[in-house]
């Protein structure tokens, strides 16, 4: 005798949402445990930063600094982002519907100059370092899943930039339209 389950369709969704999270959750806690040093992306975050708030990059053996006046900022490897990225692609890739590369990639975007945004107002306020910085740890979480929501169509936001031209201009065929 065979036992055969039949799952209705959005438990199926849902159940497969969070094996995919499971499954690649996973592979970033394995990738988080080998706790990776990046130290290019270090140099170029450091590099960004040093362009867009005119600070000076050190780098020694103890690691890779900013200095702007008497403020020295080490950037390390949590400094570049690489976690909110990775959550990020845990939780588009676990999304088992249709979704856009395009949205991903320019999600992926927004969450680089979150990143550079966030380095440069530690930057340039550093005696609020203790208080920008766990503000900015939160606001990362909520940067993510707004970005994540946006990327798979459960967020629907359009962007414009500019005039469209693809109003439609009042026409007499339109006017009769609405008249019917």
């Amino acid at each position: 005798m065979k036992l055969k389950l039949k799952i209705p369709r959005k438990y199926k969704y849902k159940l497969n949402f969070t094996l995919n999270l499971l499954f690649f959750g996973v592979i970033f806690y394995g990738l988080w445990l080998l706790s990776p040093t990046f130290h290019l992306l270090k140099i170029l975050t450091a590099q960004l930063v040093s362009l867009t708030t005119g600070s000076q990059v050190i780098s020694s053996m103890d690691g890779i600094f900013l200095k702007k006046g008497g403020f020295l900022l080490q950037i390390v490897t949590d400094c570049t982002a690489w976690k909110e990225i990775f959550v990020f692609l845990v939780l588009y890739l676990s999304w088992p519907k249709k979704k856009k590369v395009s949205k991903a990639i320019k999600s992926l975007m927004a969450i680089l100059v979150f990143n550079l945004l966030r380095l440069d107002v530690l930057m340039f306020f550093p005696n609020r370092f203790n208080y920008f910085h766990p503000a900015f740890q939160y606001a990362s979480i909520a940067v993510i899943l707004f970005l994540w929501s946006w990327s798979v169509g459960l967020t629907k936001l359009k962007i414009q930039l500019g005039f469209s031209s693809s109003r439609r201009k009042s026409t007499k065929k339109s006017k009769k339209r609405k008249k019917k």
